[in-house]
């Protein structure tokens, strides 16, 4: 009988059945890592988790490990993603620890492993080189920094060095370059130690650092806070006896380098890409240049006003 907006009194309403109010999607765990397997273990198929990761409301830390969008990322989150890969007696190392530790973001992340019953062998790891998170061994902030500034090329490598710095000191870096005497990358590791300085905030900034240090430049401080008129603008390096700065291209807006210029400093814009990239002899004689400029105007300016 068609509904025609009342009903008998002594007959039951039909009403539609409930449509469930949680999709299949909440079934997985909204706080912590999970893999395919489990996914589908709930009913979540490759292609529905495709789907999801396609919509925003998954994303992949680690090949073959997923967490929720809404996940707070943090070091007890990244350990645990990693653990669901290992197996027992495993050891998190080098890239992957320093993922974990926040200091190092590559796509994909690589897995570094330490097997079981190799800790006696090429790495030698002592108790106070391994930290537990999330249920995870991996080498403590530290002991990563000593082997990816050790392993890793010069740039990425005190790139990881600076990141990690804020978990020790320079001094307790130092005193740690002794044991690693003999052993691969020692000399790399003795001349990126000397530079460290987590005020450097990016990869690219931290490769810049680098290279100047190398270049026929003054010594410059990372990260200078520069007072230009009304604002307060922020340097990846500058040398204020001579008020030349260098800033990457994202950091920097017109605005505040017209406040810049018109303060009398003279900086230079590079693009992060060019930094991380391109042979650094090029930009770093470009900054050598620059610099003589600056060098220059100040002494015609110091001769023309006494």
């Amino acid at each position: 009988m068609p509904f025609d907006g009342q009903h008998d009194a002594d007959q039951p309403v039909r009403m539609d059945r409930t449509l469930p109010l949680h999709p299949l999607h909440s079934l997985l765990p909204l706080d912590e890592p999970f893999t395919p397997a489990t996914a589908r273990s709930v009913g979540v198929s490759a292609h529905a988790l495709s789907r999801m990761l396609a919509n925003g409301l998954v994303r992949r830390v680690l090949r073959g490990v997923y967490v929720a969008s809404t996940a707070c990322p943090s070091a007890e989150l990244r350990a645990s993603s990693a653990g669901l890969l290992l197996r027992p007696g495993d050891i998190v190392v080098d890239r992957t620890a320093a993922w974990v530790h926040g200091a190092f973001q590559p796509d994909p992340v690589p897995l570094d492993v330490l097997a079981r019953g190799s800790l006696g062998g090429r790495r030698r790891l002592l108790g106070r080189d391994l930290v537990t998170l999330g249920g995870v061994r991996l080498t403590s902030p530290l002991r990563t920094a000593l082997d990816l500034g050790r392993l890793l090329p010069p740039g990425p490598a005190l790139g990881v060095l600076d990141a990690l710095a804020e978990s020790f000191s320079q001094v307790e870096l130092l005193a740690e370059l002794p044991r690693f005497a003999g052993q691969t990358g020692i000399a790399q590791l003795r001349t990126l130690a000397a530079q460290v300085d987590s005020r450097s905030t990016c990869p690219a900034e931290s490769m810049l650092r680098l290279h100047w240090n190398a270049a026929n430049l003054p010594t410059p401080v990372p990260g200078r806070l520069v007072v230009a008129g009304s604002r307060l603008v922020r340097l990846s390096l500058a040398v204020d006896q001579r008020q030349f700065g260098v800033v990457l291209a994202h950091q920097a807006c017109a605005a505040d380098l017209l406040a810049l210029e018109g303060a009398g400093w003279w900086v230079v814009v590079l693009p992060e890409e060019r930094v991380l990239t391109t042979d650094p002899t090029i930009w770093t004689r470009h900054l050598e240049r620059e610099f003589h400029q600056q060098l220059l105007h100040q002494v015609r300016d110091e001769e023309e006003f006494g």
